[in-house]
């Protein structure tokens, strides 16, 4: 399992609910997926309710993180084009329109 803080994030909102955090992902994507609370990206484990947005933008990755005891981030990772292939053949993983 990778930790968030090996990977090149950048925090894009901070203090958000759930619901702000979606909305921001869908805002600022051009494809979104809904993964499964404990899914891992990237390595990290992804904790939240049944379906956690993920956003692409160009091969970019927007998704809300939780941080224990500091709350709900979005965050973006650039560049990363291969976990954007997972993410699009992985049958756990549902699109929205």
């Amino acid at each position: 399992m990778t930790c968030i803080s090996d990977l090149p994030y950048e925090i894009v909102l901070s203090g958000v609910t759930p619901s702000e955090s979606e909305k921001y992902i869908k805002q600022n994507s051009d494809e979104i997926f809904y993964v499964p609370g404990g899914y891992k990206l990237l390595g990290v484990v992804l904790r939240g309710g049944h379906e956690i947005p993920v956003g692409v933008k160009d091969s970019d990755l927007l998704f809300q993180y939780v941080k224990p005891c500091s709350g709900l981030f979005v965050l973006r990772i650039r560049n990363e084009p291969d976990e954007l292939k997972r993410l699009r053949s992985d049958k756990t993983v549902k699109t929205k329109k």
